[in-house]
């Protein structure tokens, strides 16, 4: 379509003038259907200057969330190559095993907003405009004992990815909450598909949810006192198809350690990043409710504690509190 054309070509130049004859010529097409496609994204809500002897422009700050976008911002070899970007959807990983399954490795789901956006333990989580939903489809070849990794990666590739955007320095409460001054900026579920017949992973979503801006009062009361959003922290947030390609990188970069069996080098990096170590966290596990101290990981990303009374515990599932 001329539409998607015009604007891959506006984007490869964002915030610089382009000729409408300059496009038409590169494009093969006329004038006039340059002209029909910038009507068509203006009304598709896409910033886009026309200056009189100059052309047309997309503007820098645009935080228009569209495929074109992320592929301008993306520089990772396999992850998001290839994706589809909705206006909205019920939940990106639910989409992704409903309708996406046999997609190849690194395919990625990405919404404006979700409907019925889902977190841990069977819990909602609430994603009004002005988040990020994404989901990636990995097909790992891992232990199912170490499929907890994969969660870690992401952890981690979301905090390198706002450390390159911002001027933040985010946290991980194990497994899978990104925080900023202990209040939650992001959630992620990992979710996966195992074979019957041999019990190996037959692939793994990986859904991300950032808040960038958040509009407090439509949370529910719960969530108020401990979520948090970019707006709420820094003056430079970023757009949302550039830290989706930033966060699309990182995950890439780190699935590749995962791949190479070096998952060493993930847990060194999760750990400098994790903000419980040593300290006392609620454990909400099977087993029950109690109190520990944090103490380390082990190989596959599992938490090690400690009870009052001397016990040491392997968490593998469950969560934890620092509220206590």
């Amino acid at each position: 379509m001329v539409r998607d054309e015009v604007l891959r070509a506006l984007e490869a130049q964002r915030g610089q003038c382009i000729s409408g004859a300059a496009l038409a010529q590169t494009l093969g097409v006329s004038r006039a259907a340059v002209w029909k496609a910038i009507e068509k994204l203006r009304a598709d809500g896409l910033a886009i200057d026309a200056l009189a002897g100059e052309g047309y422009a997309l503007r820098a700050d645009d935080d228009t969330l569209t495929e074109e976008a992320v592929h301008a911002a993306r520089h990772a070899h396999t992850l998001g190559s290839a994706l589809t970007v909705l206006p909205e959807t019920d939940s990106t990983n639910s989409l992704m095993k409903r309708a996406y399954a046999d997609a190849p490795h690194g395919f990625t789901l990405i919404a404006c907003r979700q409907t019925a956006g889902r977190g841990r333990l069977g819990r909602t989580f609430c994603s009004p405009d002005g988040g990020l939903y994404l989901s990636v489809l990995l097909r790992p070849k891992l232990p199912l004992a170490q499929l907890n990794l994969v969660t870690l990666a992401a952890a981690v590739a979301v905090c390198r990815a706002l450390e390159r955007l911002t001027p933040l320095a985010p946290a991980i409460k194990w497994v899978n909450d990104v925080l900023v001054d202990e209040r939650k900026l992001c959630g992620i579920l990992t979710e996966a598909a195992i074979e019957g017949e041999t019990g190996a992973i037959d692939f793994v979503v990986v859904g991300i949810g950032v808040n960038l801006r958040l509009d407090r009062n439509a949370l529910p009361p719960d969530v108020q006192s401990i979520a948090c959003a970019l707006a709420d922290l820094t003056r430079e947030v970023p757009r949302r198809a550039v830290l989706a390609a930033a966060i699309l990188d990182e995950l890439d970069a780190l699935y590749a350690l995962l791949e190479h069996g070096q998952s060493d080098l993930l847990l060194a990096e999760y750990r400098t990043r994790l903000c419980v170590l040593g300290r006392t966290v609620r454990v909400c596990a099977p087993q029950g409710v109690y109190d520990a101290r944090v103490q380390d990981l082990d190989a596959n990303g599992h938490l090690l504690v400690c009870t009052p009374d001397g016990a040491q515990h392997t968490l593998s599932s469950g969560e934890i509190s620092i509220r206590l």
